[in-house]
């Protein structure tokens, strides 16, 4: 009699212990953060329409645009991309506010945050250009640091009206 009480013990204590490590990995994975990884499946491409375009004829000094990205963040969908400008100097809030008001009129898609990085290549190699600045007199939109110079912006809405598909 004691030694089936002994195993009853053991088979209480292996089920407890099963218990506690399921409801571990469960927690784990859902606080597990997003990565930012693009909602593309194999094959699939994502529609940028005339960003590139839109943005390099609103403001000359950006010669380029390149790896555009979108990625899921939890609220809708993030727009990354980086702009090649003509100088190191960096940009004045009246390029950076025609830059973003070009993206979201262009974008075939709505994003809820545009990620931007710029560089310029000069004599002395490739340089980041500081978007910071000029991001901080954008209001109402929402700014935060990206990257090294870089910003990402929220909000857009708010400065420039509600989003519609490019015609």
């Amino acid at each position: 009699m004691r030694r089936g009480h002994i195993g009853g013990r053991r088979i209480i204590a292996v089920m407890l212990a099963g218990s506690l490590l399921s409801g571990a990995l469960a927690g784990c994975t859902m606080l597990m953060p997003q990565t930012g990884q693009a909602e593309q499946t194999e094959g699939s491409t994502v529609d940028y329409g005339d960003v590139a375009n839109a943005v390099t004829a609103a403001v000359p000094r950006v010669v380029g645009v390149r790896d555009l990205a979108q990625s899921a963040n939890g609220l809708g969908h993030r727009l990354s991309l980086g702009l090649e400008v003509d100088t190191a100097e960096p940009l004045t809030a009246d390029e950076l506010d025609a830059v973003v008001e070009a993206i979201w009129g262009a974008l075939p898609w709505e994003p809820n945050t545009i990620k931007i990085t710029a560089g310029a290549d000069t004599a002395e190699g490739h340089e980041i250009v500081d978007l910071r600045t000029a991001a901080a007199d954008l209001d109402p939109m929402g700014v935060t640091n990206a990257g090294t110079g870089g910003v990402s912006l929220t909000d857009m809405s708010a400065r420039y009206g509600k989003w519609s598909a490019p015609e």
